[in-house]
């Protein structure tokens, strides 16, 4: 017996991995307080009563938004030993109203080594059973109609030198209830490992037919009577049998994922195995990419994908949404099995970043009022905002969001200004500081909210206008230049100028692609906003182009700031050939990375001001906005949104996405820092792929970065109009289209008037 117990301890270290759904999982972190708005009843208030609650979800109903509604939504959880050795391997199933996972905890010791098979119920009971090594399982597989579940067991025959291979039902307190012989394998002459490791599926449909599927030289669908006589074999040849599923009916069905040569794709096929012909009969085909797809019935078919979960005709067309995710608070990554019962309702097992989760759907009966907002955001930050709206829908389920980035700049502010639109706004669509009067006030808001404390000290500025609080940032990016003179301690505008005169030998001033770059080098070395730019004084109104110092910026900018031929950076800096380069930090990592390639001794000097050099913070789009003109009821959904959005778990969720930079949140950005390993990976503009390796110093990394992230200030830009003033005329004047007094001349006209017409920020 020993000797078969090690054969299957090593046989599951291996085979549970191909079979299994997915990898270890976290543990989930307990939910911390949430910031539950109260009722818009009072409309002298910003915000409505703001109360702290610790139940994300105090009544634990869905919302009315789809065909269906949740009935219950459990993780499906196993221990996680502290020294348990990683890949003991897991198994998932669906049963006919509950779920299992299955996990094997494997140690260094053989003898600590044991199984648990967790379980959850339609009706919300969990429960847990383990087995040593003694009683251990192997795997485990469907029994097709029931809530009981089926493992795959050997036996030492006694003076025979041999093994008895067998399927074994078992009942929902793990019982013993019948066995299934796989006398085809008796003799097969292959070692107990490689027969254990060679299948990698199987099921018991409730005709008792066994459904096996094999790996050996290729795989093998094998169909075994309750007697255990072979009665079929399916090799699929253009194919690749991805699991089984129990049908509705208590038939076991299977995916196959076989080429579309018409879309060049892979399409998912569910098909059902004939004992009498040996091949697989076509149920469904999935039209397009999905997780996993079953029968509603005879004649409609059941998938979901990474949107939600859709009913359809066989053949995939005419799909109708049935529950979409992100409209309950739910983030899936896969959805490993689903299944229709005969009243119509909808089980299915998903896994989110933490656990897998068992679901229950039922069709939806009670209208469930609630209060629906939109935000508006830019296309490439969808992914960004998407794992935010899903904590949130999941908090707030008398509210609902929705994310859209279809929108054209003019409509949208044609809309907000007739007092219309979306509700919260990234204002990357529109202009932040130019847009101030359609802004909410939010100062206090966030006091409210109380959460200030938590981020960084000069997020809440980047969000400012005139001293004033109009708007959220969620993430954010540092900006900086780092030169190869270590004796350069600092630099205003004219020691700039001067550093630059004082080295003839200079190719470029910094590094950029090629063409134009001298109005870039204009409106952004020379210019951080209207109110510190070394073009103008808008306090006083007073300019500065018709002036030798313009003059002066102009001759360098065309001189080193346009060329056919782009300056790489990196090595030119460091050959000062090139004065300074930019440096973009949108993750810790990004830091780490131009220590190793500049250099222990690199000067992150920063970029000149009229006050001397600095680092700027730029948020990841543009402040978080809501309409000032908004519904009281609607403001107080859009403040909701932003708690979660500043709030730990709605950081961490959307800091996987690849667009989200440095977290506004102080625990979340150390987490960020202390994530980076040795494998960490950074692709830096110049110098190709860094790997971290042994050069990873993150205590060393931690604190430069801080100290620049503290120094940090906003980075302000010209008003859209003026920007789009200085951009045309300087463009222009960079091409050789017009003279440098003809620029000097429009932009002292147009300046002027758009000053002397009040513009401003």
């Amino acid at each position: 017996m020993k000797k078969i117990a090690i054969c299957i301890l090593i046989a599951a270290m291996f085979a549970l991995q191909l079979s299994g759904c997915g990898v270890d999982k976290k543990e989930a972190p307990n939910t911390p307080a949430t910031v539950e708005t109260g009722d818009a009843s009072n409309t002298d208030q910003q915000a409505g009563a703001l109360e702290v609650s610790t139940d994300s979800n105090p009544t634990g109903k869905d919302n009315s938004q789809d065909v269906y509604s949740m009935a219950i939504n459990t993780p499906l959880q196993v221990e996680h030993p502290a020294n348990a050795i990683n890949g003991g391997g897991e198994k998932i199933l669906l049963g006919k109203s509950r779920a299992y996972h299955f996990k094997k905890h494997l140690f260094e010791n053989v003898e600590e080594c044991w199984d648990e098979l967790s379980f959850v119920t339609a009706e919300g009971e969990t429960g847990s059973e383990s087995f040593d090594l003694k009683n251990q399982l192997w795997d485990i597989g469907l029994a097709a109609g029931t809530d009981h579940y089926v493992t795959f067991d050997i036996e030492e025959q006694a003076g025979e030198g041999d093994c008895r291979y067998f399927l074994t039902e078992r009942g929902e307190h793990h019982e013993a209830l019948r066995e299934f012989p796989l006398d085809f394998l008796n003799g097969s002459g292959s070692s107990e490992v490689e027969t254990i490791m060679s299948f990698s599926k199987f099921a018991v449909d409730s005709s008792g037919t066994v459904h096996l599927v094999r790996q050996t030289d290729e795989q093998q669908y094998l169909l075994v009577s309750p007697t255990g006589e072979l009665l079929a074999e399916y090799v699929p040849k253009d194919g690749y049998i991805e699991g089984l599923i129990s049908l509705y009916d208590g038939r076991v069905a299977f995916w196959e994922t076989k080429p579309d040569n018409e879309s060049q794709s892979v399409r998912l096929v569910l098909q059902y195995m004939d004992a009498e012909t040996s091949q697989p009969i076509v149920l469904a085909t999935a039209e397009k990419e999905v997780y996993c797809l079953t029968l509603f019935d005879e004649k409609i078919l059941l998938y979901a994908d990474q949107e939600g979960v859709y009913r359809s005709e066989l053949s995939g067309k005419n799909p109708e949404l049935l529950y979409r995710w992100s409209n309950h608070g739910i983030s899936v990554l896969g959805v490993p099995f689903i299944q229709a019962d005969e009243e119509g309702q909808i089980a299915l097992i998903y896994e989110d970043n933490e656990n897998y989760n068992y679901l229950c759907l039922k069709p939806t009966t009670e209208e469930v009022e609630i209060c629906e907002i939109t935000i508006a955001v830019p296309p490439y930050r969808m992914s960004s905002y998407r794992p935010m709206v899903v904590e949130f829908n999941k908090r707030y389920p008398r509210y609902h969001v929705e994310l859209k980035s279809d929108y054209d700049e003019t409509a949208l502010l044609t809309e907000l200004t007739a007092g219309k639109g979306p509700v919260l706004i990234d204002t990357l669509l529109t202009g932040f500081e130019e847009q101030e009067q359609q802004w909410e006030p939010l100062d206090a808001i966030m006091e409210q909210l109380g959460i200030t404390e938590e981020l960084l000290p000069s997020v809440l500025d980047m969000g400012r206008i005139h001293g004033a609080l109009y708007g959220v940032v969620t993430d954010f990016r540092l900006r900086t230049l780092i030169t190869g003179d270590s004796t350069l301690k600092d630099w205003d505008y004219d020691a700039f100028l001067q550093c630059v005169e004082g080295k003839p030998d200079l190719e470029a001033i910094f590094d950029f692609y090629g063409g134009d770059y001298g109005t870039y080098f204009i409106t952004s070395f020379l210019s951080h906003g209207i109110d510190d730019t070394y073009l103008l004084d808008a306090e006083t109104r007073t300019l500065n182009f018709d002036s030798s110092d313009f003059r002066r910026a102009l001759e360098l900018a065309k001189k080193y700031c346009v060329r056919e031929e782009g300056v790489s950076p990196g090595t030119s800096l460091l050959e000062g050939k090139v004065l300074c380069n930019e440096l973009t930090i949108s993750k810790p990592e990004d830091f780490a990375a131009y220590r190793i390639c500049y250099g222990e001794n690199a000067n992150y000097i920063g970029y000149p001001t009229k006050n001397g050099a600095a680092h700027f913070m730029e948020s990841g789009s543009n402040p978080l906005a809501i309409r000032r003109t908004a519904t009281e009821e609607e403001k107080e959904a859009a403040i909701a949104f932003i708690s979660v959005c500043l709030s730990y778990e709605g950081q961490i969720q959307a800091s996987r996405d690849l667009n989200y930079g440095l977290s506004v949140r102080k625990d979340v950005l150390e987490e960020q820092i202390a994530a980076m390993t040795e494998d960490t990976v950074v692709d830096t503009h110049g110098f190709g792929r860094i790997v971290l390796g042994d050069d990873l110093n993150i205590e060393q990394d931690r604190t430069a970065l801080l100290d620049m992230v503290d120094k940090a200030r906003p980075l302000r830009y010209f008003p859209m109009e003026l920007m789009n003033i200085m951009s045309e005329e300087l463009e222009q004047y960079f091409s050789d289209t017009i003279t440098e007094e003809m620029v000097i001349d429009h932009l002292e006209s147009r300046v002027g008037l758009y000053l002397e017409e009040g513009g401003s920020p």
